[in-house]
C-alpha cells in the first residue's frame, strides 16, 4: 500500500494540546512556530506533562501576535499572550541543554500557574536564539525549539494499530504527539527507512523515539493510564528503552501537505 500523510501537527507551546493542520511550513527551525514556546519553574527548567498532566487539556494556537491558549475544559477560559520583544531574557534548561528565553509576562504567568495549580512562567525561544540539534544525530548548526530532541516527529497509523491491539482498545495518535501522521505499509516499518521524501522535501531518520510517561496520559481526562506505558514496555522495549516513532532533520525549507505520497529513498 502506498504510503501518505494523513495528519501534520504543530504544537505552539511544549506539551499542550496541539493543532491539526492541512498545510505545513518548515523553516530553519523545522515546524514553523512549533514548539517555541514553554513553561518553566522558578528555576527556569521546562516542565511538561511530566510533571502537568493536565498540561494536556490546554490547547494552544498560534495568532497574528503571539498564541492564544484555551481550556479544553472550560470553553470561556483563555488568555492571548503577544510574542515578547522587551520582556526579561533568561537561560532555561531542556534536558541537559542550556539556551536563552524571553519572559511573556506577569499576566500569562498568573494565569497559567492559577489554572495548573503551579507557580510557572511562560517564555518564547527568540529567532536569534540557537539549540544545536545533538551532534551525535546532525551537522553542525542544525538548530530545535524547545522540543525534547529533534525538529520533527514521525508516527505511522499502522503502528499505531498494532499497539492498540496489543492493549485492547483504541489509542489516540496525539498521545504521542507526532509532527507528521502516516498511512499505509506495515506496522514498525518506519524503525528501517532512513531517508523519506514527502512533496519537495526530504527528511534523515536520525534516532528512533524513546517514550516516557506522556503517552499514559488519557487525553480527555488529563489522568495517567499505567496500563499503556505496561503495554509499551511489552511491545516496543529494547536496548534499554521504550521506542515508537521516529525523530527526523529536515533537509530544506518548503511546505508539506496532507495527503502527499511518503517516498523512501533509503
Amino acid at each position: 500500500m502506498a504510503l501518505a500523510v494523513t495528519s501534520l501537527w504543530q504544537y505552539p507551546v511544549k506539551s499542550m494540546a496541539g493543532v491539526a493542520l492541512p498545510i505545513m511550513k518548515v523553516n530553519s527551525w523545522g515546524p514553523n512556530l512549533d514548539r517555541r514556546w514553554m513553561l518553566v519553574d522558578s528555576q527556569h527548567r521546562f516542565i511538561s506533562q511530566r510533571q502537568l498532566p493536565s498540561m494536556c487539556r490546554l490547547a494552544a494556537s498560534v495568532t497574528n501576535t503571539g498564541v492564544r491558549i484555551q481550556s479544553l475544559d472550560d470553553g470561556t477560559l483563555s488568555i492571548d499572550v503577544s510574542q515578547p520583544v522587551a520582556g526579561a531574557r533568561y537561560d532555561v534548561t531542556v534536558w541537559s541543554d542550556i539556551c536563552e528565553a524571553v519572559d511573556a509576562g506577569d499576566e500569562a504567568a498568573a494565569w497559567l500557574s492559577d489554572t495548573l495549580g503551579k507557580t510557572l512562567r511562560l517564555c518564547f525561544m527568540a529567532d536569534n536564539t540557537h539549540r544545536q540539534v545533538d551532534t551525535r544525530f546532525a551537522a553542525d548548526g542544525v538548530r530545535v525549539s524547545f522540543a525534547d530532541g529533534f525538529p520533527f516527529l514521525l508516527c505511522s497509523e499502522a503502528s499505531l494499530a498494532k499497539l492498540s491491539e496489543a492493549l485492547g482498545r483504541s489509542l489516540d495518535i496525539r498521545r504521542f504527539r507526532p509532527n507528521i501522521v502516516v498511512s499505509g505499509g506495515d506496522a514498525f516499518a518506519e524503525d528501517t527507512w532512513r531517508r523519506i521524501r514527502i512533496g519537495s522535501l526530504e527528511f534523515e531518520l536520525v534516532k528512533p523515539c524513546a517514550r516516557c510517561a506522556i503517552p499514559t496520559v488519557n487525553l480527555d481526562s488529563g489522568v495517567r493510564e499505567p496500563d499503556v506505558f505496561k503495554m509499551l514496555r511489552a511491545e516496543r522495549f529494547r536496548d534499554g528503552d521504550v521506542f515508537f516513532g521516529q525523530n527526523l532533520i529536515h533537509c530544506g525549507e518548503g511546505d508539506i501537505a496532507l495527503g502527499q505520497s511518503v517516498e523512501i529513498l533509503a
